[in-house]
Protein backbone atom coordinates (compact mmCIF):
# COMPACT_ATOMS: atom_id res chain seq x y z
CA UNK A 1 0.00 0.00 0.00
CA UNK A 2 2.44 2.46 -0.64
CA UNK A 3 0.00 4.47 -2.37
CA UNK A 4 -1.06 5.25 1.13
CA UNK A 5 2.72 6.26 2.14
CA UNK A 6 2.02 10.30 1.77
CA UNK A 7 0.47 13.29 3.52
CA UNK A 8 -3.32 15.32 2.41
CA UNK A 9 -3.94 18.74 3.85
CA UNK A 10 -7.41 18.84 4.96
CA UNK A 11 -8.46 22.28 5.76
CA UNK A 12 -11.04 23.23 8.53
CA UNK A 13 -12.10 26.49 7.61
CA UNK A 14 -13.08 28.89 10.78
CA UNK A 15 -12.79 32.42 9.71
CA UNK A 16 -13.19 34.52 6.76
CA UNK A 17 -14.46 37.28 5.38
CA UNK A 18 -17.83 36.62 3.75
CA UNK A 19 -18.76 36.24 -0.09
CA UNK A 20 -21.71 36.58 -1.65
CA UNK A 21 -22.11 33.11 -3.53
CA UNK A 22 -23.03 33.32 -6.77
CA UNK A 23 -23.74 30.76 -9.87
CA UNK A 24 -22.46 33.14 -13.00
CA UNK A 25 -22.07 30.86 -16.29
CA UNK A 26 -21.85 27.63 -14.24
CA UNK A 27 -23.89 24.86 -13.88
CA UNK A 28 -26.65 23.92 -11.72
CA UNK A 29 -25.68 23.64 -8.39
CA UNK A 30 -22.24 25.34 -8.86
CA UNK A 31 -20.69 29.13 -7.83
CA UNK A 32 -18.52 31.30 -10.29
CA UNK A 33 -15.45 32.89 -9.08
CA UNK A 34 -13.22 34.79 -11.35
CA UNK A 35 -14.07 32.75 -14.04
CA UNK A 36 -14.03 28.98 -12.51
CA UNK A 37 -16.74 26.85 -11.24
CA UNK A 38 -16.73 25.48 -7.82
CA UNK A 39 -19.05 22.64 -5.72
CA UNK A 40 -19.17 21.84 -2.29
CA UNK A 41 -20.00 18.13 -2.15
CA UNK A 42 -21.58 17.00 1.18
CA UNK A 43 -20.70 13.03 0.17
CA UNK A 44 -18.08 11.96 2.92
CA UNK A 45 -15.53 9.97 0.91
CA UNK A 46 -11.58 9.53 1.02
CA UNK A 47 -9.35 12.22 -0.38
CA UNK A 48 -8.35 9.67 -3.52
CA UNK A 49 -11.94 8.69 -3.84
CA UNK A 50 -13.07 12.65 -3.89
CA UNK A 51 -10.15 13.19 -6.40
CA UNK A 52 -11.27 10.19 -8.98
CA UNK A 53 -14.93 11.28 -8.72
CA UNK A 54 -13.49 14.83 -9.79
CA UNK A 55 -11.86 14.40 -12.58
CA UNK A 56 -14.81 11.86 -13.62
CA UNK A 57 -16.64 15.12 -14.12
CA UNK A 58 -13.90 16.81 -16.04
CA UNK A 59 -12.42 18.51 -12.71
CA UNK A 60 -10.12 18.29 -9.56
CA UNK A 61 -10.04 18.56 -5.84
CA UNK A 62 -9.95 22.68 -5.52
CA UNK A 63 -7.07 24.63 -5.64
CA UNK A 64 -6.53 28.16 -3.97
CA UNK A 65 -4.50 30.48 -5.10
CA UNK A 66 -5.16 33.99 -3.33
CA UNK A 67 -6.04 34.89 -0.28
CA UNK A 68 -10.05 36.39 -2.49
CA UNK A 69 -10.41 32.51 -3.31
CA UNK A 70 -9.64 30.94 0.01
CA UNK A 71 -12.74 33.70 1.50
CA UNK A 72 -14.58 32.34 -1.00
CA UNK A 73 -14.09 28.47 -0.84
CA UNK A 74 -14.51 29.28 3.31
CA UNK A 75 -17.93 30.69 2.77
CA UNK A 76 -18.76 28.52 -0.06
CA UNK A 77 -18.25 25.58 2.95
CA UNK A 78 -19.80 27.65 5.61
CA UNK A 79 -23.34 27.92 3.05
CA UNK A 80 -23.27 24.13 3.38
CA UNK A 81 -21.83 23.28 6.71
CA UNK A 82 -22.66 25.66 9.28
CA UNK A 83 -20.42 23.52 11.93
CA UNK A 84 -17.05 23.79 9.40
CA UNK A 85 -16.10 20.17 9.60
CA UNK A 86 -12.86 18.78 7.70
CA UNK A 87 -13.05 19.67 4.05
CA UNK A 88 -11.01 18.34 1.38
CA UNK A 89 -8.89 20.32 -1.10
CA UNK A 90 -6.47 19.48 -3.72
CA UNK A 91 -3.31 19.45 -1.99
CA UNK A 92 -0.91 16.92 -1.22
CA UNK A 93 2.50 15.78 -1.26
CA UNK A 94 1.57 12.38 -3.11
CA UNK A 95 4.50 12.15 -5.64
CA UNK A 96 7.20 13.58 -4.06
CA UNK A 97 7.49 13.80 0.10
CA UNK A 98 7.06 17.39 1.23
CA UNK A 99 6.98 18.51 -2.03
CA UNK A 100 3.47 19.94 -2.39
CA UNK A 101 1.33 20.36 -4.97
CA UNK A 102 -2.18 20.81 -6.32
CA UNK A 103 -4.06 17.93 -7.90
CA UNK A 104 -5.10 20.02 -10.85
CA UNK A 105 -1.30 20.01 -11.72
CA UNK A 106 -1.08 23.87 -10.92
CA UNK A 107 1.90 25.61 -8.84
CA UNK A 108 1.80 26.15 -4.95
CA UNK A 109 1.93 29.93 -5.24
CA UNK A 110 -0.30 30.91 -2.31
CA UNK A 111 0.79 29.08 1.31
CA UNK A 112 -2.40 29.99 4.50
CA UNK A 113 -0.50 27.07 6.57
CA UNK A 114 1.75 30.04 7.53
CA UNK A 115 4.75 28.73 6.63
CA UNK A 116 4.90 25.55 9.23
CA UNK A 117 6.51 22.57 8.83
CA UNK A 118 4.54 19.35 7.85
CA UNK A 119 5.64 16.19 9.45
CA UNK A 120 4.48 12.46 9.65
CA UNK A 121 2.46 12.76 12.60
CA UNK A 122 -1.17 11.35 12.37
CA UNK A 123 -4.00 14.14 12.70
CA UNK A 124 -1.78 16.15 14.11
CA UNK A 125 -3.31 20.01 14.29
CA UNK A 126 -1.06 23.30 13.32
CA UNK A 127 -3.08 25.97 13.22
CA UNK A 128 -7.21 27.04 13.63
CA UNK A 129 -7.06 27.04 9.70
CA UNK A 130 -5.14 23.47 8.79
CA UNK A 131 -4.68 19.98 9.66
CA UNK A 132 -2.32 17.66 8.57
CA UNK A 133 -3.74 14.08 8.04
CA UNK A 134 -1.38 11.40 7.18
CA UNK A 135 -1.45 7.77 5.96
CA UNK A 136 -2.48 6.51 9.18
CA UNK A 137 -6.27 8.44 9.30
CA UNK A 138 -5.92 7.77 5.49
CA UNK A 139 -7.02 3.71 6.36
CA UNK A 140 -9.47 5.16 9.12
CA UNK A 141 -12.92 4.99 8.24
CA UNK A 142 -13.33 8.55 9.96
CA UNK A 143 -11.39 10.40 7.64
CA UNK A 144 -14.06 10.40 5.09
CA UNK A 145 -14.85 14.45 4.39
CA UNK A 146 -16.56 16.18 2.62
CA UNK A 147 -14.70 18.00 -0.35
CA UNK A 148 -14.96 21.01 -3.22
CA UNK A 149 -13.44 21.27 -6.78
CA UNK A 150 -13.59 23.11 -9.59
CA UNK A 151 -14.00 22.25 -13.19
CA UNK A 152 -10.93 22.86 -15.60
Amino acid sequence: CLSFLFNFLVLFLLYGNPVELLRGNCPLFWFSFNGRCYKYVATHLTWADAELHCVSEGGNLVSIHSLEEENFIKSLIKNFDHAQGFTWIGLSDIHKEGTWMWSDGSRVDFDFWNNLKWNDRPCSRFTQTSYQISSECLLNIHTDCTWIFSLH
